[in-house]
């Protein structure tokens, strides 16, 4: 499948193999406003600063805004992981500042927008930041735009690289 925006949208194609073109078969995606599906690498939880564990405590509970609970599922593929929040919700992250902004963060960041969610670094608006240098990395938060705003709510959702792996 091939996920596209012009700025006017996001609409999905599909590849026919019969015709040998790809065909519109998502006319106008739009991700729901909340999910009850987070995805993030959990291995990482020993290095989450405080906001996202009780975001995440909160949200696996039903205490969250939402009264169900979350669960998670985690292909390890940010590609994959956003695939399945733009259909059905929730939202995806990497929360360690890992990803390039230009050229990883924002085209996800528009895809996520023209459908109608967010995409944060925890703080502000992907598409807000300026960039410094052409791999300037970030923390990137994709999905429905109530569950990115009460993510935000908690603070301190940003991961540290810490001492135990690179970034």
């Amino acid at each position: 499948m091939l996920v596209l925006s012009t700025g006017n949208g996001t609409h999905g194609f599909t590849y026919d193999s019969l015709l040998g073109e790809w065909v519109l078969t998502h006319r106008s995606i739009t991700i729901p406003k909340r999910g009850v599906i987070y995805s993030l690498n959990d291995a990482r939880q020993f290095d989450w600063p405080d906001g996202l564990w009780r975001y995440i405590d909160a949200i696996r509970q039903g205490k969250g805004q939402h009264p169900k609970q979350y669960s998670a599922r985690y292909i390890c593929s940010l590609v994959a992981d956003f695939h399945r929040t733009l259909l059905y919700g929730g939202w995806c992250a990497n929360p360690r500042p890992h990803l390039r902004l230009v050229y990883e963060g924002n085209p996800l960041a528009m895809l996520s927008e023209q459908a109608g969610g967010r995409a944060s670094d925890g703080v502000r608006r992907v598409l807000s930041i300026a960039p410094e240098a052409l791999h300037q990395k970030l923390p990137l938060f994709l999905g429905s735009p109530d569950d990115i705003a009460e993510l935000e709510s908690y603070g301190d959702v940003q991961q540290g690289g810490g001492k135990k792996y690179d970034v």
